[in-house]
């Protein structure tokens, strides 16, 4: 196995674990997928390591990790995956505030879909304030990329 690849199983394992912790501030979670920030990380990194299949077994892992309803997270990130895809030229031309607002727009699709999958099996709204883990999830990449391993190649 080289280097990379143990990168990046670590990486999801890691990101794994820190899925569980939920920041809870005012009675609203703040915790944003981890799981899915740490796929597209590595999909801008390395286009041609990661594929749709990678995306859709990480979620369905992330289904019966998680015990949610199985399926939901496999057909979101599948979905991500795509929308990423398409961003992917725009966003190795761009700067690293047009790559927030792409990477913003991702996992707002991604709560997006997730909405409309527990909305279709009776669950509650949860409110403007779900989407404040899309916020969180760009706060976090704009952090980390500060760092030299977290640069994009351009």
């Amino acid at each position: 196995m080289t280097r990379k690849n143990k990168l990046f199983i670590i990486s999801l394992i890691i990101a794994m674990m820190i899925n569980l912790i939920h920041i809870n501030i005012f009675n609203t979670d703040l915790t944003p997928d981890f799981i899915l920030l740490t796929l597209i990380f590595w999909f801008f990194k390395n286009p041609n390591k990661v594929s749709i299949s990678t995306f859709w077994l990480v979620g369905l892992i992330n289904d019966i990790f998680m015990g949610d309803l199985l399926g939901q997270y496999a057909l979101t990130y599948a979905s991500c995956y795509f929308i990423a895809q398409y961003f992917i030229s725009k966003i190795i031309l761009n700067n690293k505030y047009q790559i927030l607002l792409y990477v913003f727009l991702i996992f707002l699709s991604a709560q997006i879909i997730m909405l409309i999958i527990n909305l279709t099996h009776d669950l509650h709204y949860p409110g403007f304030s779900y989407y404040l883990q899309s916020i969180t999830a760009i706060f976090i990449w704009h952090a980390f990329s500060k760092f030299k391993f977290f640069k994009l190649d351009r």
